[in-house]
């Protein structure tokens, strides 16, 4: 933009330089050709087309705390959309965040506009058509160029890569950059990896533009509160227009190419599947440690607890198949009769576990009131259902306790 004040005329540029404006001020001429040579304008100078000197727009220092620098991002690009309302724009599309937060602010406009997918892989694919159909916007036929006025781009939206410091200058250079760009205050020293990330590293820069771009954070005030932020980890601007302009475009994970419908459902067969998983671990070491140094022979899908002359035994886990085979050796410590009992007290389907005792076959509910046994030195018994278990309850049922009465 060209203006006049105090008798000189004078020229800007958008906030972020997105088309190059080069000057020679020993020739005094400007120029939008691309050169290697000659230094160009950033958004906060003002090039003063009589001397051809460079001054700052001046910027009042931001006192702003994080939560409101963000507040007042937010306040500025809500009503950007209805700039683009009856007119012709194309939005670029990538799976990211920024694009997120992009279609968060011109929601409103996007109506039957043109969405042009700059990658064609099968999930960028498949979002894409998902947004059509939600904007009911037009997808650009691959390999065809956008022919709309505006071009709805993202890249200043990636503040964070704008901020790093690990520009790859010499001292020299370094001093001639804040130098031409009056950066040398030492106000200002921190400023200088910004813009001079912002000249050398925005994408599109330096790519031919047949129509208008419109970048929401290409705006003087959003780049200078957006670049005074203190917490770079918790200072997140996209997130929050996405939340409070748009929360429903959360609906869509852009990452993974899937609805919260469909995200929801997957957990849902994984947590299904752990279930059923963690059903089969058993925890019974302890148990089948403490047998063993009494000198008790138990299967592995056996739990319980050792009792003085005596143990009580149970499924280790509620998922019992009919093929399951519950075994128990019990070694006599000295003579006396021996106690066999059983809990669960349903006669109906007391004959779906059935006890093997010493080789003689019983259903379980037979040592519901306890069976006193003589026997000699050793007490086997094998337990087993005659259906498929998922229970705790059918689990209980399987309980037995064999115990010495002196």
């Amino acid at each position: 933009m060209m203006f006049k004040t105090d008798n000189s005329w004078k020229l800007i540029t958008d906030a972020a330089g997105m088309t190059p404006v080069y000057f020679d001020a020993a020739e005094k001429i400007v120029t939008v050709h691309n050169t290697d040579t000659l230094p160009t304008l950033n958004g906060l100078s003002i090039l003063d087309l009589e001397d051809f000197t460079l001054s700052r727009i001046s910027i009042t220092d931001s006192r702003l705390t994080d939560e409101r620098i963000e507040r007042t991002v937010l306040d500025l690009v809500s009503n950007q959309y209805k700039y683009f309302l009856g007119k012709d724009l194309t939005l670029n599309f990538r799976r990211n965040k920024m694009n997120k937060a992009i279609i968060s602010i011109l929601g409103p406009a996007l109506m039957d506009q043109t969405l042009n997918l700059r990658e064609n892989d099968e999930l960028t694919v498949k979002i894409g058509n998902w947004m059509a159909r939600e904007y009911k916007m037009n997808i650009l036929e691959e390999d065809a160029e956008p022919s709309s006025t505006y071009l709805a781009n993202t890249h200043l939206m990636n503040y964070s890569s704008y901020m790093k410091k690990d520009i790859e200058l010499a001292d020299e250079e370094l001093d001639n950059f804040n130098s031409l760009y009056n950066l040398n205050d030492e106000n200002l020293e921190a400023r200088s990896s910004i813009e001079y990330n912002l000249l050398h590293k925005l994408n599109y820069r330096n790519e031919q533009k047949p129509m208008l771009i419109y970048d929401p954070f290409n705006v003087l005030a959003i780049q200078e509160i957006i670049y005074s932020f203190k917490d770079a980890a918790a200072f997140d601007p996209l997130t929050r227009i996405n939340k409070i302009m748009h929360p429903a475009i959360d609906f869509y994970d852009f990452s993974e190419g899937m609805t919260l419908l469909q995200k929801y459902t997957k957990m849902k067969k994984q947590n299904q599947k752990m279930s059923e998983e963690l059903k089969k671990v058993v925890v019974n070491q302890e148990f089948l440690r403490e047998a063993e140094t009494q000198g008790i022979s138990v299967s592995e899908n056996l739990d319980g607890k050792i009792l003085d002359k005596g143990i009580t035994v149970h499924p280790a886990s509620q998922l019992i198949s009919k093929d399951d085979i519950y075994e128990m050796t019990y070694v006599k410590n000295g003579p006396g009769m021996i106690l066999v009992e059983s809990y669960f007290n349903n006669p109906k389907n007391a004959h779906r576990i059935k006890v093997e005792l010493n080789n003689e076959l019983f259903n379980i509910d037979e040592f519901l009131e306890g069976k006193f046994i003589q026997s000699g030195s050793e007490i086997n018994i094998k337990m087993y259902y005659e259906r498929n278990y998922d229970a705790a309850s059918w689990q209980k049922a399987g309980k037995i306790t064999v115990k010495e009465i002196d």
